[in-house]
C-alpha cells in the first residue's frame, strides 16, 4: 500500500473515532435512551371535570399537538378514598416514566393535617407548570367593604364575623389560617367548614355567613356578576388577574410566602435521570406554549414553570408553612 494511501487510512480512522467520542459524550451529555417505548398515563386522584383534570388534558393535548414524546399520553381520573387510590396508582408504577402524577398543594396540606400518611417526599418530582391563590371574598351589599373593615369589627366583636371554607383542613382553610396568623387574629372570625364549595356559595349569597375562601374561578366569577368583593389574595403579590387586583396580599399582610395552589407532575420513587430530565423539558416546553396558557388563563391559573430542583424546594416551603399552620388545626372542628 502506497504511504499516500496509508495516511489517509489513518485520517480516516482518527476522524471516525473522534466523531465516535463526540457522538458518546453528547449521548452522555442529553440523557441517551429509549424512553419513552409504550403509551404514557398521566393519573389524577379526582374525578373529571375539575382543575386537575382539565390542566393533565391540556398538558396532554400539547404534547400531541406539538409532538413532544414520541408515544400517546392519556389521562386517568382515579378518585377515592381521599385522593389515596391515585396516589397509590403512582406509587407501586414501574419507575420508567409512563406513569406520572398530577398533583398540586393539596397534597401537602393533606399531609399536614393528617389526612394522608403519604406526601410529595415519596415521589421523585418532576415541575411545576401552574398556580392558582385563594381570595377571601365578602358580600358586595355588606356594610364593610375592605378586610380591615371587618377586622375591626370582628376585634371589636370576637366571633360576630364568620367565615366560610371548604373543608377543614383544605388548601383554602390553610390559606385562611396564614391570613389570620399574619394579622394576628385567631380567635376573632367564626369559622364555618362546608362539605361542598356550592353549598358555600348558596350560603354566602344568602348571607348565612359574612366570608368565604374561594378559588380564583369563583372569584372571577362573582366578583364580575357584582355580587361579592375580592378582600384578601393568597398570592405573595396582588392576585394576576384584573378583576382581583384590589385584594389585599399576603406581603401587604406583612407575609413572605403565598399559600397558594401549586399544580405539578410527580413520579414513582427510583425513575432514572435521565426520563426526568426529558419530563421536566417536556413540561417546560408545554408551560410555554400559547395554547396551555390560554386554557390556565381560563381556568384561573397562572402558567409558573418551575423545574425539578426549584420545585422540591417550593414544596419543602410549602410543607414547612403547612406543618406550622396545622398545629393548631382540629380536624373535628
Amino acid at each position: 500500500m502506497k504511504i499516500k494511501q496509508i495516511v489517509i487510512l489513518m485520517l480516516v480512522t482518527v476522524m471516525a473515532i473522534m466523531a465516535g467520542c463526540s457522538s458518546d459524550s453528547s449521548n452522555e451529555a442529553n440523557g441517551d435512551t429509549n424512553f419513552p417505548e409504550k403509551d404514557i398515563r398521566i393519573v389524577i386522584p379526582y374525578d373529571p371535570g375539575g382543575t386537575s383534570d382539565l390542566t393533565s388534558r391540556a398538558v396532554a393535548d400539547v404534547i400531541k399537538e406539538e409532538n413532544l414524546l414520541d408515544e400517546n399520553v392519556t389521562v386517568l381520573n382515579l378518585p377515592g378514598a381521599n385522593t389515596r387510590i391515585g396516589l397509590e396508582e403512582v406509587l407501586n408504577a414501574d419507575p420508567d416514566g409512563h406513569t406520572i402524577l398530577l398533583h398540586h398543594s393539596t397534597l401537602n396540606a393533606m399531609n399536614a393535617v393528617g389526612q394522608l400518611d403519604i406526601s410529595y417526599e415519596d415521589y421523585d418530582l418532576i415541575g411545576q407548570i401552574s398556580y392558582t391563590p385563594n381570595v377571601l371574598v365578602g358580600n358586595a351589599d355588606s356594610e364593610y367593604q375592605t378586610f380591615d373593615e371587618y377586622l375591626e369589627a370582628a376585634k371589636a366583636n370576637p366571633g360576630s364575623i364568620s367565615v366560610g371554607v371548604p373543608n377543614i383542613g383544605s388548601t383554602a382553610h390553610l390559606a385562611y389560617e396564614a391570613i389570620i396568623s399574619a394579622v394576628g387574629a385567631e380567635g376573632l372570625f367564626k369559622l364555618v367548614p362546608f362539605q361542598s364549595g356550592a353549598d358555600l356559595i348558596t350560603a354566602h349569597l344568602g348571607g348565612q355567613v359574612d366570608l368565604r375562601m374561594a378559588s380564583t374561578p369563583d372569584s372571577i366569577q362573582y366578583v364580575e356578576s357584582g355580587d361579592v368583593i375580592p378582600l384578601v389574595t393568597s398570592s405573595l403579590d396582588r392576585h394576576f388577574h384584573e378583576s382581583l387586583q384590589d385584594a389585599v396580599s399576603m406581603s401587604d399582610l406583612g407575609m413572605d410566602t403565598d399559600v397558594v395552589v401549586r399544580f405539578g407532575f410527580y413520579a414513582p420513587k427510583g425513575t432514572p435521570q435521565e426520563v426526568l430530565d426529558i419530563w421536566e423539558e417536556t413540561i417546560k416546553k408545554v408551560s410555554e406554549s400559547e395554547s396551555f396558557k390560554t386554557i390556565a388563563e381560563n381556568a384561573g391559573m397562572q402558567t409558573e414553570f418551575l423545574n425539578t430542583e426549584e420545585f422540591q424546594s417550593m414544596n419543602e416551603k410549602v410543607q414547612g408553612v403547612f406543618d406550622t399552620l396545622a398545629e393548631n388545626i382540629d380536624l373535628n372542628e
